[in-house]
């Protein structure tokens, strides 16, 4: 099998476990979370590159304005999508998240369309229009338009589409991605540590604990490293299908760790995510084009 698609693969489970590590840090902000989540992932990322010998290759980037600019997209990109994230777990809405990266591939595969020529059958459109339908019974059904968990799923396909045209490392990337984005980080850390508002100088995190946000770093590199250099050799289509692995965790842990009370609405929005996934991977184009990447791998 295709090292490039077991990558990928090995991210989403990451990524599905990953509520669990955040409720570990419910008491701080999510704002604080976020920034800290970045500076140690800036942290871990410097040492891959330089462990690997790849600052040469890192500079290089930095000088090329048109990559830089990309970067710094991916950047804003992701970080916006960690926040929301982090966000939604931390004030007990894991379905959230769960139904963002379910919507998720079918945005991926709409941008690969769009912007990659990949093709879609008639049966393909059908599994589309089916999840929009599944989407929208929320807003229909209780007036609650699930919109945090379109903005969450929309910017992971947006940054997905980034990462495939920028041919660097992904530990290279994702050095340059948390560096861009570092100094607002830091800015805000500061603020909130000298407003009280922080987590280490008011003793929000306190011995232990405060093992947990260098820990923010580990887990958030792994992955996002593994997803960057697998995407390079994986087409939208197929990360698409991937990534129901990681919305499925987040299902499971949602209903049967958290307790989170599933409404008719959303049961019913899972249902036709669900059915539309199901017609798409039954589309016979789907299924060859995925076999075909499994055996000689990738796009």
């Amino acid at each position: 099998m295709n090292k490039n698609i077991l990558a990928v693969a090995a991210s989403y489970v990451l990524w599905g476990a990953l509520p669990v590590f955040w409720t570990l840090l419910s008491n701080v902000n999510s704002i604080y979370i976020l920034c800290s989540r970045i500076l140690w992932s800036l942290v871990v990322s410097s040492i891959a590159v330089a462990s690997f010998g790849k600052w040469e290759t890192a500079k290089a980037a930095l000088k090329n304005r048109a990559v830089t600019l990309r970067l710094l997209g991916c950047g804003m990109l992701i970080s916006f999508n960690w926040g929301a994230f982090i966000w939604c777990v931390v004030n007990g809405r894991v379905l959230d998240c769960s139904l963002a990266y379910y919507i998720n591939p079918i945005i991926a595969i709409l941008v690969g369309f769009a912007a990659f020529n990949e093709k879609l059958t008639a049966l393909q459109w059908c599994s589309v229009a089916m999840a929009a339908v599944g989407v929208a019974i929320p807003a229909l059904a209780g007036g609650q338009f699930p919109l945090l968990a379109i903005l969450i799923g929309s910017s992971f396909a947006f940054y997905g589409a980034l990462k495939k045209k920028i041919g660097l490392p992904g530990d290279v990337t994702t050095f340059i991605e948390t560096l861009l984005v570092s100094p607002a980080a830091l800015a805000v850390i500061a603020y909130m540590e000298k407003t009280g508002t922080g987590a280490v100088l008011n003793g929000t995190l306190k011995g232990w604990s405060l093992l947990l946000l260098p820990a923010a770093g580990l887990v958030t590199y792994l992955p996002l490293v593994l997803y960057s250099h697998g995407m390079r050799g994986t087409s939208m289509s197929l990360s698409g299908i991937l990534m129901y692995i990681n919305p499925t965790m987040q299902f499971l842990i949602s209903v049967l760790f958290f307790k989170e009370e599933l409404s008719l609405p959303w049961a019913i929005t899972f249902c036709f995510i669900w059915a539309a996934l199901i017609l798409f991977v039954k589309s016979g184009r789907a299924v060859s084009r995925c076999v075909q990447e499994l055996e000689v791998g990738g796009a």
